[in-house]
């Protein structure tokens, strides 16, 4: 990168187009150093601290002096819009791709997701070792399922022994990587991530998304957050070669803190960060909880919800699928008249699948705004018996997107929780039984 003179007058002048930025030099403030925590989430974080890359130019005689404009990835959210529009529909698996696309040689990609069953994306890895990039993958058992082609094909290019530079490693059968085995359960490796040494002009770039490289990102309503941050793409290198070993750990829990921002890694035997950081929220002047998931069978997550808004938060709920715990418990009126709860109706709906809880409020006694997402979905599963990366996200910048999203999702999940006297719903709401494991498309 160009360096600039202490008098220097640091002028943007970047483009911004389809995720990514166009400039010739960058400047990046980190934040506060990262810090393996195992405290409850977000309990006691950075009050301050720089977030994020910032784009800037560099002086004219320094623009005179480049080769070529440089390109850099832009953090932030990305969202899809299931729809004909193959674009929309598969704006995140593209982006993804496009990232792969531009590792250029001797960089390295660590990536750790479930079911990995779509031939592009495996394409797409295989060019980029044969570019002679280090790719590393780790996948699910289950993997091995549907489309067994596309794991063998992947090991037959890349490897298998995690001694050499790149390589394709299975979780054991019936259990994560990490979250042991448990009888009755279907523990796995649930990550979606994508971890970059660089791409395109960009350094240390992890993609943390919802969506599976199973083709299904297209067809339900998925997230991802890219971060461009050295202390956090550690911590998901770490992370992910944690993986790799297949050491057996149910009380894996780890929180790393960069700036304002956190990734926790699980699983977690005990306690409930969820519910933790709900706990911490105040309903004064207008409090705004929003979740948006796949599946929603927490109890005391769906609970705590249910006492906000009993506070008088201002609460909405949108799933693919519910237990009928976490129905009850939303289902009571309460003295505010019950959380706003929609949920997708027919067969071929598009459902929800992104996994995020959004806080505008009173959060330990000041307001704040707070995103969490990732893989982790608002199961019992998730919680204890799954390999799972989640973000939290203080006061980010992107908190307008994500309403937005969820406007569109809640908007778009036409049956409604009916909260009445001997009326539970309109029309029948898509449940599970109770203790059933989480699925994935």
């Amino acid at each position: 990168m160009c360096s600039v003179g202490r008098g220097s007058l640091l002028r943007r002048v970047a483009l911004v187009s389809s995720g990514l930025a166009v400039a010739v030099a960058v400047s990046v403030a980190d934040g506060a150093s990262a810090s393996a925590r195992t405290a409850p989430l977000l309990a006691g974080h950075p009050a301050t601290g720089a977030v994020g890359a910032r784009l800037a130019a560099a002086t004219p005689g320094e623009v005179s002096s480049a080769k070529r404009r440089r390109v850099y990835v832009t953090q932030g959210p990305r969202f899809n819009l299931p729809s004909k529009d193959k674009r929309k529909a598969g704006a995140l698996d593209l982006y993804i791709k496009s990232l792969i696309r531009h590792a250029p040689p001797k960089s390295e990609i660590d990536v750790a997701v479930f079911r990995l069953r779509e031939p592009g994306m495996a394409k797409e890895l295989v060019a980029a070792k044969k570019r002679k990039v280090k790719v590393r993958v780790v996948v699910d058992h289950d993997s091995l399922g549907e489309k067994r082609g596309v794991y063998n094909y992947l090991a037959r290019n890349l490897g298998t022994s995690t001694k050499r530079s790149s390589w394709i490693t299975l979780c054991p059968a019936n259990r994560g990587c990490i979250a042991p085995s448990a009888k009755g359960v279907w523990g796995k490796n649930h990550n979606k991530f994508y971890a970059f040494s660089r791409t395109f002009d960009s350094r240390n770039v992890v993609v943390q998304t919802s969506g599976n490289a199973t083709g299904g990102m297209y067809a339900t309503y998925n997230d991802a957050y890219t971060l461009v941050d050295s202390k956090l793409y550690r911590a998901y290198r770490w992370y992910f070669y944690a993986l790799a070993k297949h050491r057996s750990n149910g009380n894996f829990y780890r929180q790393v803190w960069s700036g304002k921002r956190a990734v926790s890694f699980f699983p977690k035997a005990n306690g409930d960060p969820i519910v933790d950081v709900l706990n911490r929220v105040q309903c004064w002047r207008g409090t705004k909880i929003r979740l948006s998931s796949g599946i929603f069978s927490r109890t005391e997550v769906a609970q705590a919800l249910a006492r906000l808004d009993d506070q008088g938060c201002d609460v909405q709920v949108v799933a693919a699928t519910f237990s009928s715990s976490t129905l009850k418990a939303l289902a009571k009126p309460g003295r505010h008249g019950g959380a706003n709860v929609h949920y997708f109706t027919g067969s071929s709906a598009n459902k929800a699948h992104s996994k995020y809880l959004l806080i505008d409020g009173y959060y330990n006694g000041k307001r704040h705004r707070l995103i969490l997402t990732g893989s982790h979905s608002y199961t019992v599963d998730a919680l204890r018996h799954n390999d799972e990366a989640m973000l939290a996200l203080m006061d980010s910048s992107a908190y307008s997107r994500y309403t937005a999203n969820f406007a569109k999702v809640f908007g778009a999940a036409r049956g409604k929780l009916w909260i009445m006297p001997g009326v539970q719903s309109q029309g029948n709401v898509p449940t599970s039984p109770e203790g059933t494991s989480d699925y994935d498309y």
